[in-house]
């Protein structure tokens, strides 16, 4: 049970943060931003795919020219820039009954479907009502909102695997695999499972990835698929060659750029951290403490591993924290999580202003740091056992 004073500053965060969800509400409704865009900036490119895609524009929605032309003309967009879409096709078909709404209630149900998942999924991992309020007001999921993103769902696939592997491994599996609408966060997917020897789960992954991938070739063609391997290379120009995305970036490969390392030497840098991240996090699936324990290392690795990440990517370590809150509660804190737990929970807000305000790149270390108190975890229940 929580303390009467944490109970009081969880009530006072979760007050700060739904008041930041208010003016979220205010600003799609028509406040907007000081440049004029509207917050949820980056659902626009979602729902302008979508929408040119009920028009049968399958490929064209992969044209940067003519989404770019879309956008300006269905939503306000001053100034330079634009929103491409650079997602797979299997995306495309969670998209597609958004387009049927105005774009301000298609981002309210897109925000609140994200909301709903994570916020069930959550009570699994963390049950009881003291954490009611952080898990409500949880800054990763808020960050996520505020810039329209999917993060919510990601984190929800997470979440899936962690409540599901052991007792039902095929639907933990198909959680995981629901992760090819965003490809790069699944590259650690088939690690855990392998380490783990959860080869039902494997399977399901694999065929889940592969029947999203058929449906959507299905049910919209081939032209999506050329569109979005063609405008592959526009990503990964980006990624490699726009200063300005690497300062909104929280990766490994980010930091070495903006600090004046070359290309070779950003994805040197983050080969090295996914390899560490990686190898972790075979030891501790190997060890098979349990699917939550290994769904919550997978998460922090997933952020590791990928050279493209945002603040509002953040929110996949929800299910991390959660497990690892719960089992502080249960077990006592372990020296140190009385600081780090909080500072982690409060990491999507200040990575980005902490870098910009001291040039301190803190997320890449913070996020092993998560990594490293799920092993040790991991590693004295399992001397505990062993006792």
């Amino acid at each position: 049970m929580a303390s009467p004073r944490v109970r009081v500053g969880m009530v006072v965060f979760a007050m700060v943060m739904a008041g930041g969800m208010f003016l979220f509400a205010l600003s799609v409704c028509g406040v907007g931003r000081p440049d004029g865009k509207p917050i949820g900036i980056d659902f626009v490119a979602y729902w302008a795919a979508a929408r040119l895609a009920l028009q049968g524009q399958w490929q064209a929605l992969y044209d940067n020219s003519v989404i770019e032309a879309f956008e300006r003309a269905h939503v306000t967009l001053s100034g330079p820039g634009y929103l491409a879409f650079y997602y797979p096709p299997p995306f495309l078909l969670l998209c597609l009954p958004l387009a049927l709404l105005p774009y301000v209630a298609a981002l309210f149900a897109f925000i609140g479907a994200q909301a709903a998942l994570l916020w069930t999924a959550l009570r699994r991992i963390l049950p009881g009502t003291d954490f009611v309020l952080p898990i409500v007001a949880f800054p990763g999921f808020v960050m996520n909102a505020f810039s329209g993103q999917n993060g919510g769902l990601t984190a929800s696939c997470f979440a899936g695997a962690m409540i599901f592997l052991d007792s039902r491994p095929l639907l933990g599996g198909a959680c995981l695999g629901a992760l090819v609408y965003k490809p790069q966060m699944a590259l650690a997917v088939p690690v855990a499972l392998l380490a783990a020897r959860r080869f039902r789960a494997t399977a399901a992954a694999a065929g889940t990835a592969g029947g999203l991938c058929v449906l959507s070739y299905v049910a919209m063609g081939a032209g999506p698929w050329r569109g979005f391997l063609t405008n592959a290379g526009a990503a990964r120009g980006d990624l490699e060659h726009l200063a300005q995305k690497w300062r909104m970036m929280d990766s490994f490969y980010a930091d070495v750029r903006l600090s004046g390392g070359s290309l070779t030497a950003g994805y040197g840098g983050q080969i090295l951290v996914a390899a560490v991240a990686l190898t972790i996090l075979a030891v501790i699936c190997w060890r098979r403490p349990g699917a939550a324990p290994e769904g919550a290392a997978l998460a922090a690795t997933a952020l590791l591993v990928t050279p493209f990440l945002y603040d509002y990517d953040f929110v996949v370590l929800a299910g991390a924290l959660a497990w690892l809150t719960g089992s502080a509660a249960r077990g006592g804190l372990l020296t140190g999580e009385a600081v780090l737990l909080p500072v982690l929970y409060l990491l999507p807000l200040t990575s980005i202003a902490v870098r910009f305000g001291f040039g301190v790149p803190l997320a890449p270390l913070f996020v092993l740091i998560t990594l490293l108190l799920v092993l040790r975890r991991v590693t004295l229940s399992a001397a505990t056992i062993g006792a």
